[in-house]
């Protein structure tokens, strides 16, 4: 079922484009990744969406009988602090916003900070805010869950929690859209994958579909030869070059191997993997695919 649809979507700041003609419908009970290089747009859709910005033109329309505030939850780049104020304090307050909150025992334990209900806002590490960031935006229930960089400050610990948890959401039938830097983590969640580029919608899409349309393998090694010395090789879609460490995604990793047999002495660290959202991204051009 469609929760929500973005129809003809454009933004410009004086002459500079931003956002054009974007158009998306987005289905109950998935996870949306957007991703993008850093300016691309990916906060400013998000800002149009939940009506912060005004888009120069076209329509956001959330497909429900309720107020689209009611149903939805937000957890922005930015920790938003107030001063003098509680963190028991900040979740009651959030949770008076809403017709049918969760509890306040059920967001403190979402937050992890149960031994720091009584600290104030202020005294909390970067980590311990992006939690109760997400506990408030859980505070009303929401069916649909905006995330813009949602485990930056987070340690390791804290991120694979909160993975963890918007994995129980999904299954709950709860809709998210989130943004992230940590592509690993987003690879391995989202079902489906919106390249933001040039600001237009360049792909849209599940990672299978990426990988088919981009490459299937990725081939790393170290070595000092340079990269013209591969670049001209019948199977190599791409290459990223990173100091003397090799990256080159191909469709057909056995053939590749075999025309790389001839370099082999002067290659280190040989290692065969599939391709990553990360990889696929640096090398991702939509104007080869117009």
């Amino acid at each position: 079922m469609t929760i929500l649809e973005i129809q003809h979507i454009n933004k410009s700041f004086g002459k500079k484009i931003i956002l054009k003609d974007i158009n998306l419908q987005i289905e109950s009970s998935s996870i949306i990744a957007l991703v993008g290089a850093n300016g691309a747009g990916k906060t400013t859709l998000i800002n149009i969406i939940l009506n912060l910005i005004p888009q120069t033109s076209g329509q956001v329309k959330f497909l429900t009988n309720e107020n689209w505030k009611q149903i939805t939850g937000v957890m922005m780049q930015d920790n938003i602090v107030l001063h003098r104020i509680t963190v028991k304090e900040i979740i009651n307050l959030t949770r008076s916003y809403f017709d049918k909150p969760l509890s306040y025992e059920e967001l403190l334990n979402i937050s992890g900070l149960k031994d720091h209900q009584n600290n104030l806002m202020t005294g909390l590490s970067g980590g311990q805010k992006r939690r109760l960031a997400f506990a408030l935006a859980l505070a009303g229930d929401p069916e649909i869950l905006f995330l813009d960089e949602p485990t930056v400050g987070m340690d390791s610990n804290a991120r694979n929690d909160f993975w963890q948890e918007i994995d129980r959401l999904k299954k709950s039938g709860k809709t998210i859209f989130v943004t992230s830097h940590y592509l690993e983590e987003l690879e391995n969640i989202a079902d489906r994958f919106l390249i933001l580029q040039n600001s237009i919608i360049a792909f849209d899409g599940t990672i299978k579909q990426l990988r088919s349309r981009e490459g299937q393998s990725l081939v790393e090694f170290d070595s000092e030869l340079n990269q013209i010395d591969f670049k001209n090789l019948p199977d190599v879609i791409s290459i990223n070059l990173v100091g003397h460490h090799f990256q080159i995604i191909t469709n057909n990793v056995n053939q590749l191997v075999t025309e790389l047999t001839p370099y082999l002495k002067a290659i280190d660290n040989l290692q065969v993997k599939q391709s990553t959202l990360d990889t696929l991204l640096l090398n991702y051009k939509e104007n080869n695919h117009e």
